[in-house]
């Protein structure tokens, strides 16, 4: 078993890692299998700082628009991956949004706006997390609060688990 280093400024991120666990638990679609994955992912976040060997384990949903030439994919996630004797998988514990617009660019304007919307928390095993600005982790917390909230006309809504060997999907149109 390891450890990663938690302090007191990250319990409200942790809260809204769990809560949004709830969140997914309440969509129709998932099926019983998914539902005990959730609910496996959440118990591995509530015995943190302590991380089990052999874990893999994450959650997410992402809003995409467009299609596989042309669009927008808007993620957030929460990730919790160790692997005692493989030094490639020692990840320990991420929470994480993404930005991504398809075709990849280099427009300054669209890359301005990746940055902006873009946030990226990571607490190694053995290690504390690099500095987590307030303003920052507001902006995960305030978005996985109200996943709902954040889908617009035409968007399509994924939701991703994994744990273990488990990989389930659920889109929605």
């Amino acid at each position: 078993m390891a450890n990663i280093q938690l302090d007191k400024s990250h319990k409200l991120l942790l809260k809204a890692a769990y809560s949004l666990g709830d969140w997914l638990l309440r969509q129709d679609a998932l099926t019983d299998t998914d539902r005990e994955a959730v609910k496996s992912i959440q118990k591995a976040l509530e015995k943190l700082p302590k991380l089990n060997d052999r874990t893999l384990a994450m959650y997410g949903f992402s809003l995409e628009q467009g299609d596989e030439t042309n669009g927008l994919v808007r993620g957030w996630d929460v990730s919790l991956e160790y692997f005692a004797n493989d030094t490639e998988r020692q990840g320990g514990l991420e929470l994480f949004s993404s930005y991504i617009p398809i075709p990849e660019t280099t427009d300054a304007d669209v890359l301005a706006l990746k940055k902006q919307n873009e946030v990226y928390f990571h607490w190694p095993v053995g290690d504390i997390c690099n500095l987590v600005k307030p303003e920052q982790a507001k902006q995960w917390i305030d978005a996985v609060a109200d996943p709902d909230s954040l889908r617009q006309t035409g968007q399509r809504l994924r939701i991703e688990i994994v744990f273990g060997d488990y990989y389930g999907e659920v889109e929605f149109g």
